[in-house]
C-alpha cells in the first residue's frame, strides 16, 4: 500500500469528515470540562485554567439556586479562532420535569443543556447562529 492509498484509508475511517459531527464532539469535549470544573465544589469565586487550546476562565454563580445549579456560574473560553462563554441559568420546568438549564455560545451558534442533579436526564439542543435548531440529543439514562 502506497502513502496515497494509506492517507485515502485513514480518512475512509474518520468519522468527523463531512459531517457536523466534529463541531458537536469539541462542544461536547468543552461542556464536559466545564461541567466537571463548575460542579467539582471549587471554593474559589474565579480560575483561570490553561490549555493547549486557550483559555478557560470559570466564575462561581453569586445568585440562587442549589450548588449543582448556581445562577451565573459562568465560563468564557479564549483561544486561536474560537470563542465562547457556558452560563448556568437555573432551574426550569422542561418537559414536565424540574432541571438544571445551561447554555454554552460561540461564534458558530448555541447550545442549550437541560440536566437533572444526578444526569439521569439530559437533553442538548444545538442551534445555529440564526436561531435555527440544528440538533436535538436526549442523553437521558433509561429507568
Amino acid at each position: 500500500m502506497n502513502v496515497l492509498e494509506s492517507q485515502i484509508q485513514e480518512e475512509k475511517m474518520r468519522t468527523d469528515i463531512g459531517t457536523k459531527t466534529g463541531k458537536n464532539v469539541k462542544v461536547i469535549i468543552i461542556l464536559s470540562i466545564v461541567l466537571l470544573t463548575a460542579f467539582a465544589g471549587c471554593t474559589t469565586k474565579e480560575q483561570t485554567i490553561s490549555t493547549p487550546g486557550g483559555d478557560l476562565k470559570v466564575s462561581q454563580g453569586s445568585g440562587s439556586g442549589p450548588a449543582w445549579c448556581k445562577i451565573g456560574t459562568k465560563m468564557t473560553m479564549t483561544g486561536v479562532g474560537q470563542q465562547g462563554s457556558y452560563e448556568i441559568k437555573g432551574i426550569v420546568n422542561y418537559e414536565g420535569k424540574e432541571v438544571c438549564l445551561s447554555e454554552y455560545i460561540s461564534d458558530a451558534g448555541s447550545m442549550e443543556q437541560y440536566f437533572s442533579e444526578d444526569s439521569s436526564y439530559m437533553v442538548m439542543i444545538t442551534k445555529d447562529k440564526s436561531g435555527k435548531v440544528i440538533n436535538r440529543l436526549d442523553m437521558s439514562q433509561p429507568r
